[in-house]
């Protein structure tokens, strides 16, 4: 590639614009669908003739892709809650196996959702159609040996988080970190009172965000202890505005009965969660994307995990010594945190040079955000935390501090491609 083009620059002059190529996606969760909507606009505003199909959700629908499931059918989280789906996951595997064999495309974009998509990138491997994997499975968090699976069947790795890149390099893959969706959509600035006035909500009461996540199972476990929670802050202080923010259509009913049922008064808003995460002052948001969000919305948060007993028990007396990192981490901030150069610009550096030790309540070490799990996810802890992002100033300025540096990690290199990029080099390395 000549040094003085980027690598759009080269594949738009590469690529005739009238290029017809048919892609094959399978997100199987929200922030996949979020993740891939994005790639997928991105690519048909470059090149119209390129075609999506495949399972995710309404973001990707409204990108352009044709979908086959929406991704909710095969969403789960825990073990009895997968037992109960596997019926539905077993009969989306058997549809996409066959898409894959029909011959009809030219590349499979595999969003995240390991267990499923490393099997069916083996078999877009045999069938002759490139793979490009969008958001690298944890293999540096749990069952690390699945990279060698991995670069067996993948012929791109499209990472979006910075230490990723170089792992996958070592063992051959073709990979590029493309920075995080969320560091362009979500900006450095906000005006709060605007954001607020466009959401319908209080200009001038504290306002609390409530994130109880995108699956049935974890918003049955956990809102109901931040709706709780949310209730012993409003004792201390009643000029108090709660919301939350739908991660799907789907959810609305569930979420409103939970609601109804605590007694709590909240919004429910379909809105941009980062919107009302910039626009609030604080929150209680369960762990994956929503956690990230928080952190580029720069909310001072709680992040909150729950599972079913069963699968509790399972991860940390049986999975974890034998296939998980020992020091993994529910939060991704808490997660980049710790995989960045230990500087003094290191997130959890800035909060114990403002003099907070915040510690993982299992392990003892600090962490830059608090990560309150399982049985100790209680509403006297989850309020604890709220009274004191409200009281304590010092803690909302460690915090800052510690949330830019977070973006920074993720922002993407001007010289690097971007996930349209990849996909779409993919298609020219195809057609020569």
């Amino acid at each position: 590639m000549p040094n003085n083009l980027t690598p759009t620059e080269e594949i738009s002059r590469t690529l005739p614009k009238d290029s017809e190529a048919s892609i094959l996606i399978l997100a199987g969760e929200a922030s996949g669908d979020y993740h891939a909507a994005r790639m997928v606009k991105d690519v048909t505003d470059r090149f119209p003739n390129v075609k999506f199909t495949g399972i995710g959700g309404e973001k990707l629908e409204a990108a352009g892709m044709k979908l086959l499931l929406h991704y909710h059918e095969i969403n789960t989280i825990g073990f009895s809650g997968g037992f109960g789906k596997l019926k539905k996951v077993l009969s989306a595997y058997n549809v996409m196996k066959s898409e894959l064999k029909s011959g009809r495309y030219d590349v499979f974009i595999p969003v995240d959702f390991p267990d499923v998509n490393i099997r069916l990138a083996g078999v877009a491997k045999k069938a002759g159609v490139k793979v490009c994997y969008y958001i690298s499975p944890q293999v540096w968090a749990w069952r690390k040996r699945r990279i060698y699976k991995i670069a067996a069947v993948v012929d791109r790795m499209m990472t979006i988080f910075p230490f990723e890149e170089k792992l996958y390099s070592n063992v051959g893959v073709s990979a590029n970190f493309v920075g995080h969706t969320m560091v362009r959509d979500i900006p450095r600035e906000v005006d709060k009172s605007l954001l607020r006035s466009e959401l319908g909500l209080s200009g001038t009461d504290w306002l609390v965000t409530l994130a109880p996540g995108s699956r049935h199972s974890e918003i049955t476990r956990v809102l109901p202890e931040m709706c709780e929670a949310a209730k012993l802050h409003l004792k201390h202080y009643p000029n108090t505005e709660f919301v939350i923010p739908l991660a799907g259509s789907h959810l609305k009913e569930l979420v409103q009965d939970i609601v109804d049922g605590s007694g709590l008064k909240a919004r429910i808003l379909k809105s941009d969660a980062s919107k009302i995460m910039a626009a609030s002052d604080s929150g209680l948001v369960t762990s994956g994307t929503a956690t990230l969000q928080a952190a580029l919305a720069r909310m001072p948060h709680v992040v909150v995990y729950k599972l079913d007993k069963f699968s509790w028990f399972l991860a940390t007396k049986i999975l974890m010594p034998l296939i998980m990192d020992s020091d993994i981490h529910v939060a991704i901030a808490n997660m980049l945190s710790l995989k960045s150069d230990e500087g003094p610009d290191n997130p959890i550096n800035i909060m114990l040079e403002h003099g907070y030790k915040v510690p993982c309540l299992e392990c003892g070490r600090p962490l830059f955000v608090p990560e309150i799990l399982q049985d100790k996810a209680t509403p006297e802890n989850l309020g604890l935390w709220l009274d004191k992002f409200r009281s304590d100033a010092n803690l909302r300025d460690a915090m800052q501090k510690g949330f830019k540096r977070i973006r920074e990690m993720l922002e993407p290199i001007t010289s690097s491609p971007s996930p349209s990029d990849v996909v779409l080099g993919l298609i020219l390395e195809k057609r020569i």
